[in-house]
Order: C-alpha cells, then structure tokens, then sequence
C-alpha cells in the first residue's frame, strides 16, 4: 500500500499541466524533482516533489539563494523535519480532484459579459463589465486524462455572487466537450470551500518551503 498522501503519477499530472497554463517551460527532472524554471519577480523556480519525501532534504541542501521554492503533497511538519531552520514551512493549498466536473450554474449577471477563448493548448474564460474590467477569470487546460484548472480568481468587487461558480461551469463545460470528465486543481485556502461546494474532494495537503530572505 502507498504510503503517499496523493498518487505520483497525479502529481506529475499536476505539474505539467500547471507549467502549461503559467505558460513556463515544461518542468525537467533533477533527481527526484520536476523543476520549472518560473523566472517570476518572487520565484525563479520550484521543484515538485512526486514521490515524497524522496528527494527533498537532497535538493534543499543545493539551494542557498531565497525565491526557490520546494512544493510536495505532504504534510508541513514532516517537511519542516527535514530542512534545516532558515527554511520557511507551510500549507498553501490543497490538491483537490472531482470526477465529475461540474457545468450547471446561474445566467450570467447584469451588466457582465463571459468570454471563452482557447489560447493554444489553454482554454481561458473571462467575467469582464462594460469597460472591460476584469470581475472573475478561470485557465483550464486537459493532461493525462485530467482538466487541470488553475488561476480561479474573482476580484474582491465581485465576490459572493457566483462567479467562481460560474467560471468554474464554464471550465467543466469545455473540458467535458473535449472528451474529459475529471478534474484536477490546487486550492488556496480562501478557494477551497467553494470547490468542496461544487463536488471537489481534498486529496493531501500542498506544502511549500522555501529559505526565509
């Protein structure tokens, strides 16, 4: 029986569909790692850890330099026992699936207008008002079998009147069309309840560590 809180080959799932919808290189192996080259203002690069704790006190004792930042489905403290103490360690998300995804939700409100757009192999939906205004978006792109959904994010204006839930139909909706029917994401902890209310289940917990600057 497996000892990992989520399957590694789920995880690798993960990991390239998240490098695609943030449009960086696909991750490359180092070890026991996926790493992807992010080059972000806070984040040069991360290493996802499949099969963990394999690999993690190996490549945290490479690192010096903050902005690098170790990811795992595992729980915080068994991955704070194995960095030494200038290392930050906490839960940001939790990887969540659905089996079904869901595509049923309210009309659109008054005075928004929904977009839906495949930008290569990453299908982007857009909530926007009269003038263009950003009030909710959604990224969503199929690997392995799975509808990676990434990037849910409603702006605080917006918020409590359906439009996560919204996005979220819209997302499901066209994975379903391309033959999908399961679902794979990382929730934020503000984000969760909303996917657990939509049918999602929490596999593990996501953990990331990174050198405190």
């Amino acid at each position: 029986m497996s000892d990992y809180l989520a399957p590694p080959d789920l995880i690798e799932s993960f990991a390239r569909g998240w490098a695609r919808t943030r449009r960086a290189a696909p991750p490359h192996a180092v070890g026991s790692a996926l790493c992807i080259e992010t080059a972000q203002p806070t984040e040069t690069r991360r290493y996802i850890f499949a099969r963990p704790p394999d690999g993690i006190a190996a490549i945290a004792a490479t690192i010096t330099e903050p902005m690098v930042l170790l990811k795992a489905a595992i729980d915080p403290v068994q991955m704070a026992a194995l960095l030494p103490p200038a290392w930050h360690v906490e839960q940001t998300g939790t990887t969540m699936t659905a089996d079904f995804l869901p595509v049923a939700s309210g009309p659109v409100p008054d005075g928004l207008w929904l977009a839906g757009d495949w930008d290569d192999d990453v299908f982007v939906a857009r909530l926007c008002d009269a003038h263009g205004q950003e009030a909710a978006r959604g990224r969503m792109t199929p690997i392995d079998g799975w509808a990676l959904h990434d990037r849910i994010i409603v702006a605080e204006e917006y918020r409590r009147r359906g439009l996560g839930t919204l996005i979220m139909a819209v997302l499901g909706a066209e994975a379903n069309r391309q033959g999908v029917r399961r679902g794979l994401l990382n929730a934020t902890v503000a984000g969760r309840a909303l996917y657990q209310r939509l049918g999602w289940l929490s596999r593990a917990p996501w953990t990331t560590a990174q050198i405190v600057d």
